[in-house]
């Protein structure tokens, strides 16, 4: 049994998570090169980079490598690299962007067009270096384990070159073929394949199914469905012959749509999932609402403030507070954090209740989700919301409806017993499941009957 992720997007991790805390400890590979992913989860284009060895501190944007009397700059969206005011290239951050660490540089020519990119990993390696045409597209792309150029892929005509030592070059004329490659020289089992898009790692399932190798491959679905079935979905219904033999759809209304979207025939290839969360767990109810932002446009807040005085809202901002939003310190129940600390961030998730997903703008290291594994109440406005599948449809308020919000609170304070269930109500929508049933639709879906 194989996992295979085009991308280590949340969902991946989300559906990983689940199926390790069911028991499946079986190997993991993204596709993409990352250079961030965790313990036990490797990619193709990395795995010939070496083992590396030291700490996982990655690299601080003020440690690239610059000439002298270049200047780099950084806050929390993203660092600069300049001389004399001409930027010449633009630092990204991974993942949290409190920590800074870097995992791409775009450096920039005379016109302002990316002429190389960077790239970087967990350990703070440059693992590979992508030059560009003119316009600033990708050209060419080589990987290095230290100085050693390992793997080359050339963008425009699609072929791979991979040196190993003391072995013949091996050319590879698309993705799909090292892939192929990879999987055989890891020594993986290949009789089931679990993938979770109809993309990059569908296309593998189909490969390994045309080279003659026997398996039952399992497609877990995490995208929303509309009108129709994707194409290549309806290629695995109507297909007996390809390796592809259960789809699971882990959101509720997303498998009852695909029912209706399918002949009764083909209803039993579909099952649902859900999936395994990394709950807090959390006794105590307190009158306390947190909001973190990075803006100073809370949606309501002044009125949220008047209508609810014995709520104390916590609004928490990981820079300066504007002037604007610092005047409303006159509410007795507002206390505002400036320049907050990690810490104390898991400190007021801990402490609150109630998640007010209010703020505008970009949401503040993926808080909605954190809230929502501390099992605080997440409410919001419809025009406000940042990460809609953790919210309870009940608590998404529409613009302008600011008094149905403060109802809202008021209902959900008036016991323990309100409380408690507007939570177990939310935890239900989120299609959360406990690890004994998703074991049992997990293990009956493959028809592992001795797992």
């Amino acid at each position: 049994m194989l996992n295979v992720f085009d991308r280590f997007s949340r969902e991946s991790q989300d559906l990983l998570y689940s199926l390790q805390r069911a028991g499946y400890r079986h190997p993991t590979i993204v596709l993409e090169a990352n250079g961030f992913l965790p313990d036990g989860v490797e990619s193709p284009f990395l795995y010939f980079l070496g083992r590396p060895t030291g700490e996982k501190r990655g690299r601080f944007f003020n440690e690239i490598l610059v000439p002298d009397f270049w200047e780099i700059t950084g806050d929390a969206s993203g660092g600069r690299i300049s001389y004399y005011g001409q930027e010449k290239a633009r630092i990204y951050y991974q993942g949290a962007t409190h920590k800074r660490i870097v995992e791409r540089v775009e450096w920039f020519n005379q016109e302002g067009q990316v002429r190389t990119v960077d790239r970087y990993d967990q350990y703070g390696r440059k693992i590979a270096v992508t030059s560009c045409d003119g316009q600033g597209n990708p050209l060419l792309t080589t990987y290095f384990e230290e100085e050693i150029e390992r793997l080359t892929e050339n963008h425009q005509t699609g072929d791979l070159l991979l040196t190993l030592d003391h072995e013949p070059m091996r050319i590879f004329k698309n993705r799909l073929d090292f892939y192929v490659f990879y999987v055989q020289y890891r020594g993986f089992a290949l009789d089931q394949v679990i993938f979770n898009t109809l993309a990059q790692s569908f296309a593998l399932s189909l490969q390994l199914g045309k080279m003659g190798l026997v398996g039952r491959d399992v497609l877990v679905w995490q995208e929303p469905l509309r009108d129709n079935l994707p194409g290549n979905m309806q290629l695995i219904l109507n297909s007996p012959d390809i390796r592809t033999k259960k789809i699971f759809i882990p959101q509720r209304e997303t498998y009852l749509r695909a029912l209706q979207l399918v002949s009764p025939e083909q209803q039993g290839f579909f099952a649902p999932l859900g999936y395994i969360y990394d709950f807090v767990i959390k006794d105590d109810v307190r009158k306390d609402a947190f909001v973190l932002t990075n803006s100073d446009r809370i949606e309501a807040l002044p009125y949220l403030l008047e209508q609810l005085p014995d709520v104390t809202f916590r609004v928490a901002a990981v820079t300066e507070m504007s002037p604007e939003l610092m005047s409303l310190v006159r509410y007795p129940n507002l206390v505002l954090y400036q320049n907050i600390s990690q810490e104390r961030i898991k400190e007021l998730l801990h402490q609150s209740s109630i998640y007010l997903d209010i703020n505008h703008f970009g949401e503040v290291q993926g808080i909605v989700r954190k809230a929502f594994e501390h099992r605080q109440l997440i409410l919001g406005f419809e025009q406000t919301l940042h990460d809609p599948p953790y919210l309870a449809k009940e608590n998404v308020i529409r613009q302008g409806e600011k008094d149905k919000l403060v109802a809202r609170i008021k209902e959900i304070y008036q016991s323990i017993e309100n409380y408690r269930h507007a939570v177990s109500n939310q935890i239900a929508q989120s299609n959360a499941i406990e690890q004994e049933v998703f074991r049992s639709r997990f293990q009956e879906g493959i028809g592992d009957r001795n797992a």
